[in-house]
């Protein structure tokens, strides 16, 4: 290599070298931002989450929250759904009014849509797509659940990207490209129903979990649902108190995911008490309501 050659290789590597350190700098400039603006500032200052016995409460870091204390929805962490769900005998409706954040909550709405036809209703939905996912840490919601009276209000994940959900791709036969996870399910009055569903949602579907006893759960106000995900487990938490867990590798996600809150009317169906085409209350103009008190995710720092 002659000493032109030299000097420009030389001029080459070190305009990298500042380029990189330029990237690096603003990389760490801007996760700082994300970072800082991710954690609301109505949160504890010392926030963990619930977990009864615990000795290594300290290790847990907040890095996401949202205290619903704005009177308006945060459009950098949320969406609300604008859709459209039919099923057999019922359809359900998602927009921007069957959403509302006031008085430190925010409220899923349930009510009849009559003005677009005798079997439509409405019910709010949430969720964090493309605007926040995380991989493994701990999620906790501080949540009233619509009384089960044909809906029901839900706390779950979907994958941020890839499409191990779809029916129509490969599927692995393992979560870790990705699974719904379900923390909660609000299904019946007496207990409610949480686990995990991967591989599509058609003949490859495969899936676990359970369903919780929690008598007169809807006499309380709130109650605290928590996931504690890792690389080798799944914890489920209610109250503090684990209800549920896995270590079957075939079921830990290992694909970074967002987070939803959904409410979902049903008719005839087994899988909520209650008809809501049966329910008066609703049928009669009535409306009917979910809250979240806040929404926090931990991350574990050894």
């Amino acid at each position: 290599m002659n000493i032109t050659s030299k000097f420009f290789f030389l001029m080459l590597l070190t305009s990298l070298m500042v380029s990189c350190k330029k990237k690096t700098e603003q990389t760490k400039k801007n996760d700082e931002i994300a970072g800082s603006s991710l954690i609301d500032k109505a949160s504890p200052e010392n926030a963990k989450p619930l977990i009864n016995g615990s000795t290594t409460l300290d290790n847990w870091k907040l890095t996401f929250s949202d205290e619903f204390n704005d009177n308006q929805i945060d459009p950098s962490k949320w969406t609300v759904e604008n859709s459209i769900r039919h099923r057999s005998d019922v359809s359900i409706y998602s927009n921007s009014g069957q959403v509302e954040e006031k008085n430190g909550n925010i409220y899923l709405y349930y009510r009849k849509a009559a003005e677009i036809n005798s079997k439509s209703y409405y019910a709010g939905r949430f969720n964090s797509k493309d605007k926040y996912s995380t991989l493994y840490g701990y999620l906790e919601a501080k949540i009233h659940l619509v009384r089960p009276n044909g809906y029901q209000t839900a706390f779950w994940l979907m994958p941020y990207s890839g499409e191990s959900m779809s029916n129509s791709n490969f599927h692995d036969g393992t979560a870790g490209d990705g699974a719904e996870i379900d923390i909660v399910e609000g299904n019946n009055l007496h207990s409610y129903s949480l686990g995990l569903h991967w591989d599509g949602y058609g003949v490859n579907h495969k899936g676990a979990g359970t369903s919780v006893s929690a008598k007169n759960m809807h006499d309380i106000e709130y109650h605290i649902f928590g996931l504690e995900w890792s690389k080798t487990f799944l914890k489920y938490y209610y109250d503090g108190r684990v209800v549920w867990q896995t270590s079957d590798p075939k079921a830990i996600s290992h694909l970074a995911e967002y987070i939803l809150f959904t409410g979902m009317c049903w008719g005839e169906s087994d899988w909520v008490n209650g008809d809501v085409t049966k329910n008066t209350f609703i049928q009669n103009g009535g409306v009917d309501k979910a809250y979240i008190d806040y929404v926090r995710v931990y991350k574990y720092a050894q």
